[in-house]
């Protein structure tokens, strides 16, 4: 993808995040059915970096569980950060850390300990980054966090899945670009919540590219399903592993 291509699509998201962190947090109170299917079978103190973190949602469904654990979420957004830690009120049995960071900057990973988390979490994260070797990039970082026996676990949106979503794709000439810069999978779509619309970049994932990126970036897949929404299809996630050698 075109450098200066990518860094518009960036661009957009990082403007959604600033003018629309309040009514996004707004909506991320519940933790999604395929987020809880796969961390309500995490063991009470494990190590878990928590990447899009938002406003806390899984930190404090974890708190809520009695998490004894070490948790660290990241995420872009400073504001959606401070909800975080706001919202997080009750004193909570394990650590939990919040830390600002961009997937997007050269070595976003370099503060973080390497080979240290039992579980690297990355929900709804992975289609709002522009181009496939940024993507492959981040996802070669996300294997030197975790221990040798480590498992990421993560979500794409499904939205071409949802009658409602697919009436909500905008045309690039809305931000003054072609479709034939853009890479197959890239879409534009409008946010309603709140006082003022806004807009989000999504690449949209089929099983076989997702499941390429794990193969590309030294994984391998230990578990793939569909769930969310009312059809339970809104959203496909991996677990991943190191590859065996």
């Amino acid at each position: 993808m075109n450098p200066e291509i990518k860094a518009k699509l960036l661009e957009i998201n990082q403007i959604f995040y600033q003018h629309h962190s309040g009514s996004f947090s707004a909506t991320r109170h519940q933790v999604q059915p395929g987020v809880r299917r796969l961390i309500d079978s995490l063991q009470s103190d494990a190590r878990i970096i928590d990447i899009g973190c938002g406003n806390g949602t899984l930190a404090r469904h974890l708190a809520e569980r009695g998490f004894s654990g070490e948790y660290l979420g990241v995420d872009l957004s400073a504001d959606l950060l401070d909800d975080a830690r706001r919202l997080l009120c009750s004193p909570p049995s394990g650590t939990y850390i919040f830390q600002k960071i961009d997937l997007a900057e050269p070595n976003w990973s370099a503060s973080i300990p390497t080979n240290n988390f039992d579980w690297l979490v990355a929900f709804a994260v992975l289609h709002h980054l522009p181009g496939a070797d940024l993507r492959l990039e981040t996802v070669r970082a996300f294997r030197n966090l975790i221990s040798p026996h480590g498992r990421v676990a993560l979500s794409v949106w499904q939205w071409q899945n949802s009658s409602r979503l697919r009436k909500r794709v905008i045309p690039w000439s809305t931000v003054g670009l072609k479709p034939d810069e853009l890479d197959a999978g890239d879409v534009l779509l409008d946010w309603r919540a709140g006082d003022s619309p806004g807009m989000r970049y999504v690449h949209t994932f089929s099983e076989d590219r997702l499941s390429e990126l794990a193969f590309k970036s030294g994984f391998e897949i230990c578990d793939m399903f569909y769930s969310d929404g009312k059809m339970g299809n809104l959203a496909l996630y991996q677990v991943w592993r190191r590859a065996q050698k």
